[in-house]
C-alpha cells in the first residue's frame, strides 16, 4: 500500500510521531467479551462478531429437499477470528480470513471451514498474540514495535472466487491467497499472471464470461497515488497492466465494468497515508468523509488506451456495484448508494460499536441507485431504483458486464438492526419480491446458482435458479444455509442445512457448479 521507498523518505518525520500524543486507534482490551452472556443477551447481533474456535468437517442436517440438479460448492469468505490474548479487533470488517465450503451433492450438504494460512495467521498463532497492523486495528506495542518493518497484513478475508478450477481468497490492498478447492488447504500467495509487486489488488474484480476476460484494480497510496488496472485474458495470462495518476489518496471498495468501459466511482473519502505511516492511526481511522467535494467518476476504455474521462456527481458512498452495461451512447451503472457512511465513518459507527456489543449508528440507508452516463456529452443522471435499506448485491454472474434483468440483495427491514430479508429486484421496473427470515435471523449476501435449465438461454434470461444465503440464528446461537427459489422467494426456503455451531459474518460467496453451467 505504501512503498518501502516512501517509508524511508518519510522516516525523518518519526520524531514528530514520537512527539504526538497517544491515540486511541489501537486494539482495546475487551478480555472475555466473546464469552460474556450479558453481551449476547443485550445484542443478538453479537454472534456475527464472535470468533469461531474450530475448523469443522461434517455432513450437515438438511431440512426440506434439495433438487438433484443443484450440484456444486458454495464458497464463502469473511473474518473468522477477532480476538487473541484478550486483544480484540475494532471493526467487524477486520479479522483473519476463514473460508467456508458448502458442498452440495445428491441432496446432501457437506460443510467444511478452514482459516487461510496467511503469513500473519501462522506467525500470530505461533506467538499467541497479535503482531501485525490490520485494517482497523494497530498491533499492540506502539511506534517502536513497528520499526522492525511489519506492514499492514494480508488477512485474505473479504471475497472468494473460482477461476479455471482454482480457488482464490482476496483481501483489501493485497494479492490473493490460493487454496485447494477440495481440502481448502492454503497453497500460497498468487500474483495472477503478473510478477510479484508489479500491480496492486483490491477485494473485488470483474469477470466477463462472454469474453473470458478478468479485470482487477488496485489503489497505491502515497505521495503520488496511482490507480492500477490489470487485465487477464481467457487463458489467465496477463493481457495488460497500466497505471493512472490519481488526484489524491482516495479509498473505494468496488468498481464497474461494462462491455466497453471500466468505470470508477470515487466517493469523497480522503485517506491520510502519513498518519498510517507514522502509526498514529489505522487505515480506517485515517479516512475522512468530505461530502462537499462530491463524487468523481473516471471512465476508461476497456483496452486502457485512453486517459480517464472525469465526470462529477453528488456525494454518495458506495460499497458495492450491482452491474454495468452499455446501451447505445449511454453506460448504465447500478449500485447500492448511501447519502453518507455513518455506519462506517464518523461518530460511533455501527460496524465498530458491534465489536463492543453495542449497536452504534446506522441511520443512512443503502438504496439501489443508477447512474446513466453519456461519455460523448460528459453528462450524468443519478436515479433511485428502489427505496429501502439494501447491501451485498448479487446477479447471475453470466450477465456480468452486460445487460441483465434481476439483482438480488440482502435487506434490512424497518425496525431491524441488520439484514433479515432476501430481495429480488427487477432492475428495469423496480418490482421487488422478498422473503423475511424474521427477527433474530440475520442473513448474508444471496449467491445465485443456476437452475435446472442452466445452459438454456430462456432459463438464463428468465432468472431461473436458486439463491443461497448463510443465516445466523441468534435465538439458537447457530447458523444455517438457506436455499431459496430465485423466481419464487416469497415461498421461503426449499431447504435448510443446519450447522452445529455459529459462523461469524461472512462477506462474499461464490457458487462453483459441478454439473450444468461451469463457471470460467
Amino acid at each position: 500500500m505504501i512503498s518501502r521507498r516512501e517509508f524511508i523518505s518519510l522516516m525523518g518525520c518519526s520524531a514528530l510521531a514520537l512527539s504526538l500524543p497517544g491515540c486511541s486507534f489501537g486494539p482495546r482490551d475487551l478480555r472475555g467479551i466473546e464469552s460474556d452472556p450479558r453481551v449476547w443477551q443485550d445484542n443478538p447481533l453479537f454472534g456475527l462478531a464472535t470468533s469461531i474456535d474450530d475448523e469443522y468437517d461434517y455432513q450437515a442436517d438438511v431440512e426440506g429437499s434439495i433438487p438433484d440438479y443443484i450440484q456444486g460448492c458454495l464458497y464463502r469468505n469473511g473474518p473468522g477470528l477477532f480476538e487473541r490474548n484478550g486483544v480484540r479487533k475494532r471493526c467487524i470488517l477486520d479479522g483473519d480470513g476463514m473460508v467456508q465450503a458448502f458442498r452440495i451433492e445428491g441432496g446432501r450438504v457437506h460443510y467444511k471451514n478452514r482459516f487461510v494460512q496467511t503469513r500473519k495467521f501462522k506467525e500470530e498463532s505461533s506467538a499467541g498474540r497479535y503482531l501485525y497492523d490490520t485494517w482497523s486495528t494497530r498491533a499492540p506495542g506502539g511506534f517502536w514495535s513497528r520499526l522492525g518493518g511489519r506492514e499492514s497484513a494480508n488477512q485474505a478475508g473479504v471475497s472468494i472466487l473460482v477461476r479455471d478450477g482454482r480457488l482464490y481468497a482476496f483481501d483489501e490492498f493485497h494479492p490473493p491467497y490460493e487454496l485447494n478447492p477440495e481440502s481448502l488447504e492454503t497453497l500460497g500467495v498468487s500474483w495472477l499472471g503478473g510478477g510479484e509487486g508489479e500491480t496492486v489488488f483490491s477485494a473485488h474484480s470483474k469477470m466477463d464470461h462472454r469474453t473470458g476476460e478478468w479485470i482487477f484494480y488496485g489503489i497505491e497510496f502515497g505521495m503520488h497515488p496511482k490507480l492500477h488496472l490489470t487485465l487477464l485474458g481467457p487463458t489467465g495470462r496477463l493481457k495488460k497492466h497500466k497505471t493512472f495518476p490519481l488526484p489524491g489518496n482516495i479509498y473505494m471498495h468496488d468498481f464497474f465494468v461494462s462491455e466497453k468501459h471500466i468505470i470508477f466511482n470515487f466517493h469523497p473519502v480522503e485517506v491520510r497515508p502519513l498518519n498510517i505511516l507514522l502509526w498514529q492511526q489505522s487505515v480506517t481511522d485515517a479516512m475522512s468523509w468530505n461530502p462537499e467535494g462530491g463524487n468523481q467518476l473516471f471512465v476508461i476504455d476497456r483496452n486502457l488506451d485512453n486517459e480517464p474521462l472525469q465526470i462529477p456527481a453528488r456525494a454518495t458512498w458506495m460499497w458495492h456495484t450491482v452491474n454495468a452495461y452499455d446501451k447505445g451512447e449511454n453506460i448504465i451503472l447500478d449500485f447500492v448508494g448511501y447519502a453518507e457512511p455513518d455506519h462506517f465513518l464518523g461518530k460511533d459507527p455501527a460496524l465498530f460499536a458491534l465489536m463492543e456489543g453495542r449497536q452504534g449508528i446506522y441511520e443512512s440507508p443503502g438504496q439501489i441507485q443508477r447512474y446513466i452516463l453519456t461519455p460523448k456529452t460528459k453528462s450524468l443522471t443519478q436515479e433511485l431504483i428502489v427505496e429501502g435499506n439494501y447491501e451485498f448485491p448479487m446477479i447471475d454472474l453470466r450477465h456480468g458486464c452486460h445487460d441483465y434483468r434481476f439483482g438480488y440483495f440482502a435487506q434490512i427491514l424497518p425496525g431491524q438492526p441488520f439484514f433479515t430479508a432476501i430481495t429480488r429486484v427487477e432492475m428495469q421496473s423496480g418490482r421487488t419480491q422478498s422473503y423475511d427470515f424474521g427477527p433474530g435471523h440475520y442473513c448474508s449476501e444471496p449467491v445465485f446458482a443456476p437452475g435446472r435449465g442452466a445452459t438454456s438461454q430462456d432459463a438464463i434470461d428468465s432468472g431461473e435458479g436458486h439463491l443461497l444465503t448463510e443465516v445466523y440464528d441468534s435465538w439458537a446461537g447457530r447458523s444455517y444455509l438457506a436455499i431459496l427459489q430465485a423466481e419464487n422467494l416469497e415461498a421461503g426456503p426449499i431447504a435448510i442445512a443446519h450447522l452445529r455451531h455459529h459462523a461469524p459474518l461472512s462477506f462474499h460467496g461464490f457458487w462453483y457448479p459441478t454439473s450444468g453451467f461451469a463457471s470460467t
